[in-house]
């Protein structure tokens, strides 16, 4: 798809931030999700695959949650509160968004996200994803989304090859992290291909809510 970035990038304030799925509601992260976060980002298996450690205490969740407010002011990160019947039970993110407008464009940005263990294994993060990637290049009209997930950590990459991202590479020995390095699988979706994707995606579309 030859698409440009446009010229004038959306500013993240300005746009309709709360997305719905047949079966989930994405929320912008607030510091009243502090508590339901915390009982699920305390779970070492959840933290384990991640980038950061286990909360140790609420204030590692008051930190997390103060960084994404900020991001998202700053419109470089929005992050959502995934819902299940109106309780958060994740969090997925679209984050490092860049308009760089010099003799290269560059129109990107990085998912992310991680879910409580009670909630794994019932396609609720491949649901939350198809939301997110939709909000990522049909709202926020982003050209291309990468994202990335340990070597051998096989629920994440199914995820990751159903939505429809094209694998890139090992990077190996990327990262150290409990007595061990660990290799990280690197994936990435453009906007012409999300486009040809979605012809065939199985979840209903999301739409963002006003």
């Amino acid at each position: 798809m030859a698409s440009a970035p446009p010229r004038t990038p959306p500013k993240l304030t300005d746009l309709p931030l709360l997305v719905e799925t047949p079966r989930l509601r994405l929320r912008p992260l607030e510091l009243g999700d502090t508590d339901a976060l915390f009982a699920l980002a305390s779970d070492p298996e959840v933290a384990k695959t991640m980038s950061w450690d286990a909360h140790r205490d609420r204030t590692d969740t008051v930190a997390f949650l103060e960084r994404m407010l900020t991001t998202r002011n700053e419109g470089t990160s929005i992050g959502w509160a995934i819902l299940l019947e109106g309780k958060p039970i994740g969090v997925i993110s679209i984050d490092g968004i860049r308009w760089d407008f010099r003799a290269w464009r560059v129109d990107r940005a990085e998912m992310g996200y991680w879910l409580g263990r009670p909630h794994w294994g019932q396609g609720i993060m491949s649901e939350a994803a198809t939301a997110a990637l939709r909000f990522a290049f049909e709202t926020l009209g982003l050209h291309k989304v990468t994202i990335g997930c340990v070597e051998g950590n096989a629920g994440s990459q199914a995820i990751i090859e159903k939505l429809g991202f094209r694998y890139l590479a090992i990077f190996e020995e990327d990262f150290w992290r409990f007595g061990r390095w660990w290799s990280h699988r690197r994936y990435e979706l453009t906007a012409g291909e999300y486009a040809d994707s979605t012809r065939t995606m199985k979840f209903s579309r999301p739409r963002p809510v006003s």
